[in-house]
């Protein structure tokens, strides 16, 4: 019977000093000098763990504080859409993928996923009201009072 194995990783000796170190196949994370390898990708940036929960909560912490200034375009334009979109497919990824995660990182990216849900939800929610309310302000007709009518039937003798 066979029984499946686990592939394992690459080992790639890198560095002067000849140190070995596991090199997973993904880009190196684009945040500033780290050296880490990225795991998630956030618009076009591949980043590592932590600096993609770093920039997500970026994100969601300048669409709140667009929110509580009263900005009309916070509510659901499409580029904050896919951004926080792509926040919550990359929290829910990074989570499902990463077998080394501590639980601080696992509890921001669940953070995460409920902010950026939370986020959509409200702005699916303003434009169905938005919506339902255009709607019933061009179809609603006059209000007509109600006519008994009356109708006389001839019954067959």
């Amino acid at each position: 019977m066979a029984v499946p194995v686990r592939a394992a990783e690459k080992t790639v000796f890198t560095g002067d000093s000849g140190e070995s170190r596991a090199m997973h196949l993904h880009k190196p994370c684009g945040y500033a000098d780290c050296q880490e390898h990225g795991i998630a990708s956030l618009g076009d940036e591949d980043l590592c763990c932590d600096h993609f929960v770093l920039r997500c909560y970026e994100l969601l912490q300048q669409i709140d504080a667009g929110r509580t200034r009263g900005r009309s375009d916070v509510d659901g334009s499409s580029d904050l859409m896919r951004s926080v979109n792509s926040c919550l497919q990359g929290a829910l990824e990074v989570s499902l993928r990463s077998d080394s995660l501590s639980n601080l990182q696992k509890s921001r990216l669940l953070d995460i996923m409920l902010w950026a849900g939370e986020y959509i939800h409200r702005a699916e929610e303003h434009r169905f009201s938005e919506q339902n309310l255009r709607e019933s302000s061009t179809q609603r007709a006059r209000y007509q009072k109600p006519q008994v009518k009356t109708s006389t039937t001839l019954l067959p003798q």
